[in-house]
């Protein structure tokens, strides 16, 4: 039986949300399944303090990264889909080809950012002297990560979910496999399990962008040859949507990315490899929301175009009721098991885990609940808006959370980034709701 049969879901949009989403959902629970097996072997073959020391790394890196990493693939999404949909081939390729001269240059800015920031801030996050040579690195492979986003979108903008459900999966698996033969080969040493975590990743991105230049290529590769100047009059629009989504993934990145950085500072690795343990448990309630929000931003941009508002309402209610009970009925079973849930998993080495686990599993529940908001805000072309508000909830859980993560540690930090994604997609949601309701689009 068809999803939408076993639901009876009757309207055509939320049909086809679900449709689109089947390929993408179900290789982010075989993903999900494997990335949390991987999890534990990873905290169990390194410890405590090295897998906290692994995140460090991976948040340092990954904030200037985010930083550097212009939104892109948004963009040729949000712009790219129309040029798609109206068979404007000459146009899309020069977006494309657009998008990656960028996405590449702005790949070598961020692994000599990342170098230098190692030279002269190194000792601000890193206790251990001899992490430098591992950061770097972590730089070099991660920075194929720009381009990675733009062969993502190029995938999903044809509808080539079943080809990145595959990538996605077979990439998860390999990842495992080379993982667990090195921590089981080399238990606690961090240097085999580093080098066997980069292979890994760059594997992934290799057979990514091969199999995305494959399908690029039968569409747009005559193309190639077009001008990236054919796009000059929408260069204004680009770059104000460009520069404005960018500053709000910045900021989000800090939010995301920052509470690591921030409880290194003042508590050391250890509390981190706890707090990112619970962070990391939390987040895979949204596997099966993600499939969602990532088909739906390229549908929600299509009925804004045509100004068929009042479907949009429809779906967002039906969509917000299915998974507002599932989603509190998860939410009280994490509460009562959370200990038990953490010791299983990981060992009793990490139940104090188990502390900012319900905080931080809290904000990945109040995210899926209302997991429209940030597409429709995105369709409906509010970077300015979103830019601001995130600006306004990052000071305050930022303040928040440098007060008390002293005190209460990791769920200090957990509570301060509660406090500002909370609002931030409370405030969100209501705006862009508002908005439909009244016709007020832009």
């Amino acid at each position: 039986m068809k999803i939408n049969q076993l639901f009876k879901i009757k309207d055509l949009q939320t049909k086809i949300l679900l449709k689109n989403s089947s390929w993408v959902l179900g290789s982010n629970v075989l993903r999900a399944v494997v990335v949390f097996f991987r999890g534990i072997v990873i905290a169990r073959g390194l410890g405590a303090e090295l897998f906290g020391t692994l995140n460090i790394i991976a948040a340092f890196a990954g904030l200037i990264q985010q930083f550097l990493g212009f939104t892109i693939g948004s963009a040729i999404m949000k712009f790219g889909a129309s040029y798609f949909a109206n068979k404007e081939y000459r146009m899309l390729a020069a977006l494309v080809k657009g998008g990656l001269y960028i996405s590449a240059l702005l790949a070598l800015v961020s692994v000599l950012v990342i170098t230098g920031f190692t030279l002269f801030i190194y000792d601000v996050f890193f206790e251990d002297p001899d992490l430098e040579t591992f950061v770097v690195l972590f730089a070099i492979i991660t920075s194929t990560s720009f381009i990675d986003k733009i062969s993502k979108t190029l995938l999903r903008l044809l509808y080539r979910f079943k080809e990145d459900a595959f990538i996605v999966i077979g990439s998860a698996v390999a990842d495992l496999i080379i993982i667990g033969i090195a921590v089981y080969t080399y238990p606690r040493d961090f240097a085999a399990f580093f080098y066997a975590m980069l292979i890994g990743k760059l594997l992934a991105s290799v057979l990514l962008n091969g199999i995305a230049f494959i399908y690029v290529k039968k569409l747009i590769g005559s193309y190639w040859n077009v001008p990236i100047k054919v796009l000059r009059h929408q260069r204004k629009a680009l770059q104000n949507y460009t520069l404005n989504n960018t500053g709000s993934r910045v900021l989000r990145t800090f939010m995301n990315n920052g509470d690591v950085l921030l409880l290194g500072a003042l508590l050391g690795p250890i509390p981190v490899g706890f707090y990112n343990i619970a962070k990391k448990l939390a987040q895979s309630i949204m596997i099966v929301i993600d499939p969602l929000t990532l088909t739906l931003f390229p549908q929600l941009s299509i009925l804004i175009a045509e100004k068929k508002y009042g479907e949009i309402k429809v779906m967002i209610r039906k969509v917000t009721r299915f998974t507002l009970l599932p989603c509190v009925a998860v939410i009280v079973g994490l509460f009562v098991f959370r200990e038990d849930i953490i010791v299983f998993a990981y060992g009793i080495e990490y139940i104090d885990a188990a502390k900012p686990f319900i905080y931080l599993a809290i904000n990945a529940i109040l995210g899926a609940v209302l997991f429209w908001h940030l597409p429709l805000l995105l369709s409906m072309g509010l970077v300015k808006l979103r830019l601001q508000i995130n600006a306004m909830v990052l000071i305050l859980g930022a303040t928040v959370a440098y007060v008390i993560t002293p005190s209460l540690g990791a769920t200090g930090t957990a509570i301060g980034l509660l406090l500002a994604n909370g609002s931030a997609i409370l405030i969100f949601s209501a705006v862009t709701y508002s908005r439909l309701q009244k016709g007020r689009v832009e």
